[in-house]
């Protein structure tokens, strides 16, 4: 069975069950390590749930954005934040992803898959 097939069999309880394993694993693995937890969730998505790369690029940056923003609360909260650094790196960070963002639309998924492998 290939991927494809695989993914259209699974039910989306199981799926769901899946990705939240996935993802408790990623937010493990990226606090451990200090690694982003793309490194864990995007191999999952594409190579063992089927999911199209573009997808699961989609779903990363999410959950960075959702993780970041709850660090970011925090530590303003406790005063140990340069804001005038993170707004310069928070400005660095939305126009590089919108330039990577405008560049996907252009890169076929199996390069793309490529590159993440």
């Amino acid at each position: 069975m290939d991927g494809d097939s695989i993914f259209a069999a699974m039910s989306v309880l199981l799926f769901t069950v899946i990705v939240l394993a996935g993802a408790f694993l990623a937010g493990l693995v990226g606090s451990l390590t200090g690694l982003g937890g793309g490194v864990v969730i995007i191999p999952l998505l594409t190579l063992a749930l089927g999911v199209d790369i573009h997808y699961a690029i989609g779903a990363s940056i999410v959950s960075v954005i959702a993780t970041s923003s709850g660090s970011a609360a925090a530590y303003v909260k406790e005063g140990i934040t340069n804001i005038r650094i993170g707004m310069f790196l928070e400005m660095a960070t939305t126009i590089s992803a919108i330039v990577g963002a405008v560049i996907t639309v252009y890169i076929e998924p199996v390069t793309l898959r490529l590159s993440l492998d």
